[in-house]
């Protein structure tokens, strides 16, 4: 009987032994594991701290990019817009001009050509009629003007009476 308690013992101290030996292995095994697990976490986690770091910085680094081409962009419309005012002004001013002088050369032309209309021979009814209701007279006087003319225009001698009437009404 002491033989099979001392085989029964020894047996149970290997068993012993044997289960302390694995559960070692086991939590040797998992604490490598688990290291493992820890140490690859925290290497992603740095990776993907890098690659923020490099994201935010390329980001920065584009609004500047942005921000510059935006600026230079508007730099650029700011001085065609001047560009444009100033050639827009001079345009103006020289329509201006030519208007201003096409406008007192009409007028030379037509005191001219009214000088000669309001003369026996070159008389024109209509155009003096024209002229006359294009002037500064008050209207009795363009009336009456014009009546007097109508009336005068088939004989040469009163004509040329109305003729120098108009001429002295008109400041010619």
């Amino acid at each position: 009987a002491c033989d099979a308690a001392e085989a029964t013992t020894e047996a149970a101290s290997d068993a012993v032994e044997g289960a302390t030996e694995m559960a070692s292995d086991a939590a040797e095994a998992t604490t490598e594991a688990v290291s493992d697990a820890v140490e690859g976490a925290t290497e992603m986690a740095s990776d993907a701290a890098e690659a923020t770091t490099e994201a935010a910085e390329a980001t920065a680094e584009a609004a500047t990019d942005a921000t510059e081409t935006a600026t230079e962009a508007a730099s650029d419309a700011v001085e065609g817009a001047t560009e444009m005012a100033s050639d827009a002004a001079e345009a103006t001013t020289e329509a201006a001009t030519d208007t201003a002088a096409a406008t007192a050369e009409a007028a030379t032309d037509s005191a001219v050509g009214i000088k000669d209309l309001l003369t026996v021979d070159g008389f024109n009814m209509d155009k003096v009629a024209e002229y006359i209701d294009g002037s500064d007279l008050g209207a009795i006087q363009k009336t009456t003007l014009k009546a007097a003319l109508d009336k005068a225009k088939d004989n040469p001698d009163l004509l040329k009476a109305a003729l120098d009437k108009a001429r002295e009404a008109l400041g010619l």
